[in-house]
């Protein structure tokens, strides 16, 4: 019961900070490597990331556009429900079955007030920079289209019900990139976002009327699209190379100035550090690995190990490879090149509870990218 508490609350201390959270990008290269990306911010994200990136590009032109499916922790929900399918199977067969099986109410109870995020986010991007060394400029622009939601059943005291919240991002990017001194960039990302949300909860006693509140809920939202409360606020940060080409450091202040719908959006500052060591660099089948720490919103409230994030990449050929933590949770991604289309599998978690490690919130991530 207290634990049930702890959760509970948890997710009423998360609505109430999703009125005024910014946008969240999902970057399947950061969040592969446990969303430890400040420091190191040399591909198109860095848009998102820390736009002083965009002046270290690892190509002169990152430019494509992608189709991303957040699929939650669809996997692990569906492989219980068949292994306490398979565990009950003979209950299922006759009712006389079903009622003296005694431990299946039990096995359902882990989908008990379980969180399910599902999501999709088209996106479209452009980065590039100057190959003049006496110009060492960088610039960027995309845009996305984010949904996400999350749905839960409830089995409740008496009357069990389901309740679902989608929440959509669309956000607008504009950067551009500097660096004025040797080994030092800077760079600001001026954003352009407004967001919705739609919520909706069903129970029993509720079923008859539950249309008509969620088509007055899609209504309200209609409307918003003549008045969508956009708000401009901007994006900056720093890299500073301590040994060139080789270690890296990098800051960046998110959602400076940014307003979304009357509700203002805290600025938060990550702090990172990347390591990319020359030894390792080749030209064959192993191109290049990296090595990437971050200290994400450091001044917030919260344990430091739920600030920290570490990663790694190793690009082969035709793949990468990734892995990390994220605020202490196992993160990893492969990708697979082909062509001008890259295949895209990434999972990693976040903590849903009040404090690192009590409850995992586990996503997988899936994306075709098409670009050059």
């Amino acid at each position: 019961m207290i634990n049930r508490a702890l959760i509970c609350l948890s997710m009423l201390a998360t609505s109430s900070t999703w009125a005024v959270r910014g946008p969240r990008y999902l970057s399947e290269r950061a969040l592969g490597m446990g969303d430890a990306f400040v420091a190191l911010s040399d591909d198109y994200s860095g848009l998102y990331y820390n736009p002083a990136g965009l002046a270290r590009l690892n190509s002169p032109l990152d430019a494509g556009m992608a189709m991303k499916f957040d699929l939650g922790d669809l996997f692990g929900v569906a492989g219980e429900g068949l292994n306490i399918a398979g565990e009950h199977a003979n209950s299922f067969s006759n009712l006389d079955s079903l009622s003296s099986d005694g431990t299946l109410v039990d096995d359902i109870m882990i989908f008990d007030r379980r969180p399910v995020g599902l999501g999709t986010m088209p996106e479209m991007h452009f980065a590039a920079r100057s190959t003049d060394p006496d110009l060492p400029l960088g610039i960027g622009a995309g845009w996305f289209l984010g949904s996400q939601g999350r749905f839960m059943l409830d089995k409740g005291i008496y009357i069990p019900s389901a309740q679902a919240r989608i929440r959509t991002d669309l956000e607008f990017k504009i950067a551009g990139a500097i660096e004025p001194y040797p080994y030092l960039s800077i760079g600001i990302a001026p954003t352009l976002a407004t967001y919705t949300v739609v919520e909706q909860s069903l129970s029993l006693s509720q079923y008859s009327s539950a249309l008509d509140t969620l088509q007055a809920q899609l209504s309200r939202q209609e409307e918003k699209i003549y008045r969508p409360g956009f708000g401009i606020g901007a994006t900056a940060g720093v890299l500073y190379d301590i040994i060139p080409t080789e270690l890296r450091v990098g800051a960046v202040a998110y959602n400076m100035f940014l307003t979304m719908d009357h509700h203002s959006v805290p600025i938060t500052y990550s702090f990172g550090l990347a390591y990319l060591p020359a030894v390792l660099r080749r030209q064959g089948m192993l191109r290049y690995v990296n090595f990437d720490m971050d200290i994400a919103d450091a001044f917030s409230d919260g344990d430091f190990l739920g600030k920290l994030n570490l990663g790694a990449e190793m690009n082969l050929s035709l793949a990468q490879l990734r892995g990390g933590l994220k605020g202490g949770y196992p993160c990893y991604g492969l990708v697979l090149n082909l062509l001008m289309v890259q295949f895209e599998f990434t999972s990693w978690a976040d903590e849903a509870g009040l404090f690192v490690g009590q409850l995992e919130d586990r996503h997988y991530l899936m994306s075709v990218r098409l670009g050059i």
